[in-house]
């Protein structure tokens, strides 16, 4: 898909009948950089300025934060991302610590998968995680910056080991470029933000190339259940997986200010989550 085509797209589809109507907001961090969700709709903020993680309700009532710099247990070094998407468990990409870190949804510390063990094969090891997604309950996705591909790390005997990659240079249209962040959908695809690729790359579980979706300006991306929202300098685009296509694209609210955004987040489809390096806002899609 070209650029010429996304031109073309914006134009004839328009701007979606629904609007986000806002229900809040929540200030004062350093520099917030990833938001992600539990499986109970509880809202999970990771401020890399501050070495923080942090638990709100879906109303962004603070129940819990955790963390300070350093490389102690549930302590961080400008952690990078975070993610919930497994519904029990939070991972978190410590990758100045080389390793991501697992809690559970109390933010209690569980363990901890390091990316440059010794008794790895030399080719696996790699320094700095930037972001992980946990895929059928025993395999961790992980975005390797070293390298430019994604390992994968399957739980063995309560150790994490490395078994695959896929992505790396050399692999033709499947390579990646500057991965930055990876999620899934409801059935297992893989789904990578490449900010040299100015793309979302779709792969099978098995890293399969699939597609990619080019936009020029991409900021970051949710996915919710089988659709994905691309969050663009012009607009939330929503590409549906199962259909090969784009079904929708939603304004991004004019007091949320574009050029701080560095995540979004949906949840049930309806919740969408604006993260600014110093806000966070929430809003609720309705139809006009």
């Amino acid at each position: 898909m070209n650029f010429l085509f996304l031109i073309l797209f914006g134009t004839i589809l328009g701007n979606s009948d629904s609007l986000l109507v806002k229900q809040g907001e929540i200030s004062g961090f350093n520099e917030a950089v990833s938001v992600t969700s539990d499986a109970k709709n509880n809202i999970y903020l990771l401020d890399k300025g501050s070495n923080e993680l942090i638990k709100y309700f879906e109303n962004l009532k603070e129940i819990k934060r955790i963390g300070r710099k350093g490389w102690g247990d549930g302590e961080f070094d400008s952690p990078t991302s975070i993610d919930g998407s497994s519904g029990l468990d939070i991972y978190v990409s410590d990758g100045n610590n080389q390793r991501i870190q697992r809690f559970d949804q109390n933010l209690g510390y569980l363990w901890s998968l390091y990316t440059w063990e010794e008794n790895y094969d030399e080719y696996m090891k790699f320094r700095r995680p930037v972001s992980s997604v946990l895929v059928n309950s025993t395999n961790l996705y992980v975005i390797d910056s070293d390298n430019n591909r994604i390992v994968i790390f399957r739980r063995i005997n309560n150790q994490s080991v490395p078994v695959q990659f896929f992505g790396a240079f050399g692999e033709g249209t499947s390579a990646l470029g500057k991965p930055v962040k990876i999620l899934k959908d409801n059935r297992y695809r893989i789904y990578i933000q490449d900010n040299n690729l100015k793309s979302i790359m779709i792969f099978d579980n098995f890293g399969n190339f699939i597609t990619s979706l080019k936009h020029n300006s991409i900021i970051s991306f949710s996915v919710n259940n089988d659709l994905t929202y691309i969050l663009t300098k012009d607009g939330i685009y929503i590409y549906d997986a199962d259909k090969s296509a784009y079904t929708d694209k939603i304004a991004v609210p004019e007091d949320v200010n574009i050029n701080e955004l560095r995540d979004i987040l949906i949840v049930n489809k309806y919740n969408f989550y604006f993260l600014e390096t110093t806000t966070l806002h929430h809003f609720i899609l309705k139809k006009q």
